[in-house]
C-alpha cells in the first residue's frame, strides 16, 4: 500500500471512530501503546462495580454503586514479554495486571487491551476474533476498551473484510470462536429510546493504531 494511500484511510477512519465517540491515538510502537494503556488507566474515574464482589470498595459512582479501589487492567492478547512489561508498568502505579481468569472479576475491570485483526475505514469497524474466552471478555466487561490495529489491516469498505471472515470460519468450521465487528463504545436506545453508553460493554473505546 502506498504511503498516501494508506494515509488517507487512517484520516478517514479516524473522522469516521471519532463521529461514534471512538478515541483515536497514532503511535510508533507496542512500547507507546502499553504506556498508553497505563496512562488511561491512571487518568480514569474508578472503576464501579457491576456486582457485589469481595473487594475493597470506594465510594459510590455516579451511578449510586461502590466503586473498586483497586485498579485492574486486562491484557490476555499479549505475547510473554509485553505483557512482562505491561505488568511492570502497572506494579509501579499499584494497578493489578492480568491476561486470565477474567470470570473472576466480573464485576468489572478498568481497562481491557484487545487487537483486532482488520479496519474498514469508511465506518470505523474492526473485525476482532478470537477463541480465547478471557480476550472476549476482555472487550465485554472493562469500562474502557482499548483496541491494537495495525495500519496495514485497514481497508476501504465492509465487503473488503468477508474473505477474512470466510478464512475464519474454514479454520473453525465447528465454531467455538468469537468474531466481532466494532463500532464505538456499546451503545443501545432498547429502554424508551433513549440513547445509553456502556449498557452492553465498554463505556470508551480507544483504538490505537499502530505502525508496523
Amino acid at each position: 500500500m502506498a504511503p498516501e494511500e494508506m494515509q488517507d484511510l487512517v484520516q478517514d477512519f479516524t473522522a469516521k471512530a471519532t463521529a461514534v465517540n471512538a478515541v483515536v491515538q497514532e503511535l510508533p510502537n507496542m512500547a507507546a501503546a502499553l504506556q498508553y494503556v497505563v496512562d488511561v488507566c491512571e487518568n480514569k474515574a474508578p472503576c464501579e462495580l457491576m456486582a457485589d464482589e469481595d473487594v475493597e470498595k470506594g465510594p459510590n459512582g455516579p451511578n449510586g454503586v461502590p466503586t473498586r479501589v483497586q485498579r485492574i487492567v486486562a491484557a490476555p492478547v499479549l505475547n510473554d514479554e509485553d505483557f512482562a512489561t505491561l505488568e511492570a508498568a502497572c506494579n509501579e502505579k499499584g494497578f493489578l495486571c492480568i491476561r486470565d481468569g477474567l470470570r473472576n472479576h466480573l464485576a468489572g475491570i478498568d481497562v481491557g487491551l484487545t487487537a483486532a485483526e482488520m479496519g474498514v475505514s469508511s465506518s470505523a469497524t474492526c473485525l476482532v476474533n478470537t477463541d480465547n474466552e478471557d480476550a472476549r471478555l476482555a472487550g465485554m466487561i472493562s469500562e474502557i476498551h482499548v483496541l491494537l490495529l495495525a495500519k496495514s489491516k485497514l481497508v476501504r469498505t465492509l465487503p473488503e473484510i468477508a474473505d477474512r471472515m470466510r478464512e475464519l470460519l474454514m479454520a473453525n468450521p465447528k465454531g467455538g470462536n468469537y468474531t466481532t465487528l466494532i463500532s464505538g463504545p456499546s451503545r443501545t436506545a432498547d429502554i424508551e429510546r433513549v440513547a445509553a453508553v456502556g449498557v452492553h460493554g465498554p463505556l470508551e473505546l480507544h483504538i490505537i493504531l499502530l505502525e508496523d
